[in-house]
């Protein structure tokens, strides 16, 4: 009875589970330290979420926490951003997830439901693709399918303002940096506005201003679009990947106002994708409607962990 009481104090002076943050540190992996967020208690299998240009481990702010209700989920600011290490390469998809796999590495962790959004979605995939024997599933939130069909999104477009110009911008050496250096606020403040559906509150000024944070760090601006410069030796790796065949369990969505193919596309490589059109939602998914991925994700989680 006694150890009963005691036991039970523990647990109110120490809760086992925490629906908040739990913790931020920097953490080594491949070469490099990445600032990490980990949300719930560590154990296996866990959820990675990987967040896309600009973004940061901020991004999942909303989704995070409902998904550690049932399992820990690690969200790291990725290479290149955030509070990360900015090195001047390794930015190709399959080093990305190899930084990925570091991490749970350093947890102990051997399985992992992966979720990437825009450029973490590449990232997603080539994890998938790499360490198949790790990745529960995968989940490829509102993005090209690069190495299948990155050229239909570059055509010069009067809607999208001349087509995915920021592919190209991003990727010419040293023009970003020369251009943005200075201006980080307020380059972010034109840009992320045209990337989510007219809703002021899915990414608000106290956002950006997170976001222009880590543009403006040693490095920042030129780490930011490291995935951009690496693009074509990761349209190579996805196609290779895809081609020989991924043999884990995908999910895909993209926004009405975002890429709404997100989903289509992946009959390129699979005929058993989930997923769909998310009425309503742009490009910042993760942002724009938490609840409705925390949904998705959480019942596409728990019908393949049944079937283990």
């Amino acid at each position: 009875m006694r150890k009963a009481l005691s036991t039970l104090a523990a647990m109110v002076l120490f809760p086992l589970a925490a629906s908040a943050e739990d913790a931020e540190t920097r953490i080594a992996t491949n070469g490099i330290e990445l600032n990490v967020k980990t949300f719930g208690q560590s154990s296996d299998p866990a959820v990675i979420l990987m967040h896309g240009w600009m973004g940061t481990s901020h991004s999942w702010r909303a989704l995070a926490p409902q998904l550690a209700q049932e399992r820990f989920v690690i969200v790291p600011d990725m290479r290149g951003h955030g509070m990360s290490d900015k090195p001047d390469d390794g930015y190709d998809a399959v080093n990305l997830a190899a930084d990925m796999h570091g991490l749970l590495d350093h947890f102990g962790i051997e399985t992992a439901h992966v979720v990437g959004h825009d450029m973490g979605a590449l990232v997603s995939l080539a994890f998938a693709g790499t360490y198949p024997e790790t990745a529960l599933s995968m989940t490829y939130l509102d993005e090209p399918l690069v190495g299948y069909n990155l050229d239909q999104f570059t055509v010069y477009r009067e809607e999208t303002y001349g087509g995915y110009w920021h592919f190209g911008f991003n990727s010419a050496p040293g023009l970003i940096e020369i251009l943005v250096a200075g201006k980080e606020q307020e380059f972010v403040d034109w840009f992320l506005p045209l990337m989510h559906a007219p809703n002021p509150d899915a990414v608000t000024a106290e956002d950006r201003a997170v976001y222009a944070a880590g543009l403006k760090t040693e490095n920042g601006i030129s780490g930011s679009v490291g995935w951009y410069r690496a693009t074509f030796e990761t349209a190579r790796q996805l196609r290779a990947l895809g081609d020989a065949g991924i043999d884990v369990p995908m999910m895909a969505w993209g926004g009405e106002y975002g890429i709404p193919i997100t989903h289509s596309q992946f009959e390129m490589i699979t005929d058993d994708a989930r997923g769909g059109v998310i009425p309503g939602a742009g490009h910042l998914l993760p942002e724009e409607v938490p609840d409705f991925l925390a949904t998705e994700l959480e019942a596409f989680f728990d019908e393949l962990e049944r079937a283990q």
